[in-house]
């Protein structure tokens, strides 16, 4: 009977993911909003993560998740801010690629969708993806897997715009088609929270395949602290959000990938998983 109920389980969940994470051709309204419809829900319950990491490059703390990943020889997607890369960084994204890894926009600085008109988002978002492929052809490779997270997975907030039509029309005016492929996240390890350890970091992509005390946070006056709460219903799989210029990233992802590899789960690149494919022929 449990089997069964596990089949019935990722039987049902097979049929709410089989849609394609790029923007639908439909105009994108405020009622769209959130991380829920963009959920890893073919993956959830099979053990199998997928790492990104947000906000880099960082001089030093990249490299040395990127000597991790190395190592245990998995894959990530690594969601930059353009800004950040220069000549003194470029080696840093030359060996994301060389390595095997995927390199998404971030956006050129940490914007705040909400905070921007649409003609200033766009014309940054833009941007961003003209420099990407800018510096993914200086490394000697051509830009044709397109990813994009809205920095603090804010969007459809405003009444004038929504950010999702504006990334369609970018995608459009760069590439002639909806090629940008969104790309949220199941697990926030909130690695950015201040007082967090690498063990903590490593709890908290842990306990979503098994459950337990998981460390969310709130706000307390103008800061963020530690709020531990129990997970008693672990997805047991899905996209894990990381930050590359996080300290204690570097010691939780090489925590996790030993933790995933002692028990045989899986961690592929995010874009072998069926949400996230890449299903259309786009060079940028």
């Amino acid at each position: 009977m449990k089997i069964f109920l596990v089949m019935l389980f990722l039987l049902t969940l097979k049929a709410f993911s089989g849609q394609d994470q790029y923007p639908e051709e439909r105009e994108y309204s405020r009622a769209d909003r959130g991380l829920r419809p963009y959920q890893a829900l073919s993956i959830y319950k099979t053990g199998t993560f997928a790492l990104t990491f947000d906000d880099g490059p960082h001089p030093t703390r990249t490299v040395q998740i990127l000597d991790v990943l190395k190592k245990y020889q998995v894959k990530a997607l690594f969601f930059v801010l353009t800004s950040k890369i220069n000549e003194s960084t470029f080696p840093i994204i030359k060996r994301m690629l060389d390595e095997g890894h995927l390199i998404g926009s971030h956006g050129v600085t940490h914007d705040r969708g909400a905070d921007l008109t649409e003609s200033e988002w766009k014309v940054r978002v833009k941007q961003s993806f003209i420099e990407l492929a800018q510096w993914h052809k200086k490394a000697g490779y051509e830009y044709k897997k397109h990813y994009y997270r809205f920095p603090f997975g804010d969007y459809g907030t405003r009444s004038d715009y929504h950010h999702i039509n504006a990334l369609k029309e970018i995608s459009r005016e760069l590439m002639g088609e909806n090629c940008i492929h969104m790309a949220f996240w199941d697990v926030d390890t909130a690695d950015w929270v201040p007082g967090m350890t690498s063990e903590d970091v490593a709890n908290n992509m842990i306990v979503h395949n098994e459950g337990g005390l998981f460390i969310d946070f709130k706000k307390v006056g103008n800061t963020y602290v530690k709020n531990p709460i129990p997970l008693k219903n672990p997805p047991s799989g899905g996209v894990i959000l990381l930050h590359d210029i996080q300290e204690p990233s570097v010691k939780a992802t090489e925590l996790f990938i030993q933790y995933a590899q002692n028990r045989s789960l899986q961690l592929p690149r995010i874009d072998d998983i069926e949400e996230f494919r890449i299903t259309k022929s786009c060079s940028l």
